[in-house]
């Protein structure tokens, strides 16, 4: 039985957008605690930044940060009369499920688009409290109450910036020797996922001894101080 190539496409992407609802490290509080936020990025941290690792292209403006990556799709008119979620119309192809068009290229009996999927990772709002902290900035957003996810921006100077998302630590005894851990049980899956609630002097340490926010990080390199559309 052949195979849709869209839809063995798509799957993988469902399973990365669930796994992302659910990091393995949640917080109580925004991180740092007794810090005041900030309304809007530093002018430092805005602009157009593109990824080597994953070709993608990351956005920052005042109050926003986006991520924009490109696929480039090849497909023919029998795959899509096979998927019910696909319309070939007027040129362009139709994803009813994601209610976007897209434009096509035809060669023979062979259709090509580029699907471009566009993710705000953190837009500054009552869900999204954005931190300054010893020369990083903290992006806390709300997964429900007393429960946020924390992600850290660096920028390391010369266009390029770094996000690090709360991980998993190897030896979780190394971070319970600073603070408490709780493990959270999630229903109908194996995932570990713990619950810290630190101080602001215990954030410090964890921050410094990179004991949560080391080994996730993606690096972006700035290609534009401002941002596009």
């Amino acid at each position: 039985m052949q195979m849709n190539y869209f839809n063995h496409f798509l799957v993988p992407l469902l399973l990365v957008a669930l796994t992302a609802c659910q990091p393995p490290v949640v917080f109580g509080e925004p991180q740092p605690v007794d810090t005041r936020s900030i309304s809007n990025f530093p002018e430092v941290y805005q602009g157009t930044y593109w990824c080597k690792v994953d070709s993608a292209t990351l956005f920052i403006d005042d109050k926003a940060l986006i991520k924009r990556k490109e696929f480039n799709i090849k497909l023919t008119r029998e795959d899509i009369k096979k998927d019910v979620d696909l319309t070939l119309e007027n040129g362009k192809l139709y994803v009813a499920s994601w209610g976007q068009a897209f434009p096509v290229e035809e060669s023979g009996d062979t259709l090509m688009t580029t699907l471009i999927l566009r993710d705000t990772l953190f837009a500054i709002g009552d869900d999204h409290v954005l931190k300054p902290f010893k020369g990083h900035l903290i992006l806390n957003t709300k997964l429900e109450e007393h429960s946020w996810a924390v992600m850290v921006a660096s920028n390391k100077g010369g266009g390029i910036l770094t996000l690090a998302n709360a991980d998993l630590p190897e030896n979780l005894s190394r971070l319970d020797s600073i603070i408490p851990v709780f493990p959270l049980i999630q229903k109908d899956t194996t995932t570990t996922q713990i619950l810290i609630s630190p101080t602001k002097a215990q954030f410090a340490q964890i921050l410094e001894k990179g004991l949560l926010f080391d080994s996730s990080c993606t690096e972006f390199e700035r290609i534009l101080p401002i941002k596009i559309d």
